[in-house]
């Protein structure tokens, strides 16, 4: 069994990249804006779902959000390991 998510939301998205095997998500939605790309995702990890919505200007994401059930919102701002899950997320997205 994967480690849960604390209810504090701390280190979600770290925990989340080590236990890769237990993350699982769903694309929504995508469309481009000014040869962006932007994405919708259901994300589910054990204890929590939530969402991300990206923007991203080919493998970078310049704008992200991961809003978990929690009450936290996670931004680029306030952890760089977004950047990852981001990318981790888009290349193995299953069309």
């Amino acid at each position: 069994m994967a480690k849960s998510i604390p209810s504090s939301g701390a280190g979600a998205v770290r925990i989340m990249l080590k236990n890769k095997d237990n993350l699982h998500f769903e694309l929504n939605e995508s469309h481009e804006e000014n040869g962006k790309m932007s994405y919708l995702y259901d994300i589910f990890y054990e204890n929590v779902s939530g969402t991300l919505n990206m923007l991203m200007d080919g493998d970078t994401p310049v704008i992200a959000a991961l809003n978990l059930n929690l009450g936290r919102v996670i931004t680029l701002d306030n952890d760089t390991n977004l950047t990852k899950l981001c990318r981790y997320v888009i290349e193995n997205t299953k069309e």
